[in-house]
């Protein structure tokens, strides 16, 4: 049976070195993308290297549509397996140097926390639902839905590089390498005792391989502009599940960004193939998700500065019976040293 995923991985707000410092991040979190900064954005990787030793802390934040219980009952009476959770809270410690003028390499550790689990098709629901064992619910009862409250944990660690091969002085470009170690946690479960699904774990279970392209440059002495692609791609992780494929591009703008307070705009797309379980397609999961994201970075002193942005779903197309995100948004502080 199809189980139903909310599109964890499109988290386009995520960064984790200094940003305004022309920092760089990555971060795979329940099934994440590399995320970045260059000159001022908050969520584009941008091509321009860190001069600096950088660290620097972060906290994302989304928050989901939710089924009604009603509506899971007739999910599972047209014997659609489905299941939500209404939130998810991620904290990440990064740290970043350069390897040399062209070269720059990054750490990122993450835990991560997610909330308000509802289930039609677990061991616990079927067992309540189908006492027959037939496969048919034949109890439509509210009170056969199992919940879990959260599912906290080391996330993964992604350790990304990235190499610029063009710079004119007035435009960048650099490649981005990464891989995301199967650190976190894959563990957890349910209310009633069984495994929660892989991609509800804090950890996947999965090496994870990412690459694409960069950008920095100018549009005018006071709009700087970075921008990326990243294609991401894994192995199967815990459970036999394997996310799909994934395909992220992100434009942003800073304005007055020579200035202490640096007013940045977003635009950031994430378009991601159907997972796998069991060798079977997930027909619940994929999707395609384009993001506004206005945001501000503000320095605090040559080498510290914090920011904060969020994010709304201007175009949100996923596949089968999915939670729509309602926004996020995320906050940090960074310094370089």
């Amino acid at each position: 049976m199809s189980k139903y995923k909310s599109l964890h991985a499109p988290c386009l707000v995520i960064a984790g070195l200094s940003l305004f410092l022309g920092g760089v991040s990555s971060v795979h979190a329940h099934g994440e993308s590399i995320r970045g900064g260059g000159g001022g954005s908050i969520n584009a990787v941008g091509a321009a290297i860190l001069a600096e030793k950088v660290v620097s802390v972060r906290w994302d934040a989304r928050r989901y549509e939710t089924f009604t219980d009603q509506q899971l009952i007739d999910f599972r009476a047209q014997g659609e397996d489905v299941h939500m959770h209404s939130s998810e809270d991620a904290y990440f410690l990064s740290f970043g140097f350069p390897v040399n003028d062209d070269m720059d390499i990054s750490l990122m550790f993450q835990y991560n926390n997610f909330k308000g689990f509802k289930d039609n098709g677990d061991a616990a629901a079927n067992a309540c639902f189908d006492p027959g064992d037939t496969g048919t619910a034949t109890n439509l009862s509210a009170t056969c839905i199992s919940d879990t409250e959260e599912s906290p944990g080391i996330g993964d660690m992604l350790i990304t590089s990235r190499y610029r091969f063009f710079n004119d002085g007035d435009s960048q470009w650099a490649s981005v390498f990464g891989v995301i170690l199967p650190t976190g946690k894959i563990t957890n479960r349910t209310g009633s005792g069984e495994l929660l699904g892989t991609h509800n774990q804090p950890g996947s279970g999965a090496i994870t391989f990412q690459g694409g392209i960069a950008y920095s440059g100018h549009l005018t002495e006071g709009v700087a502009v970075d921008a990326n692609l990243i294609y991401r791609f894994g192995t199967e992780g815990a459970k036999q599940f394997r996310s799909g494929n994934s395909l992220q591009l992100d434009v942003a703008a800073s304005f007055a960004h020579h200035s202490s307070v640096i007013p940045v705009i977003e635009l950031n797309g994430i378009f991601f193939d159907q997972d796998i379980e069991n060798d079977e397609i997930k027909k619940n999961s994929g999707g395609d998700v384009v993001y506004l994201s206005p945001g501000i970075n503000v320095r605090i002193n040559k080498k510290q500065g914090v920011y904060a942005n969020v994010s709304f779903p201007v175009y949100q197309e996923l596949t089968g019976i999915s939670n729509d995100e309602k926004y996020r948004w995320s906050m940090g502080w960074g310094s370089s040293f």
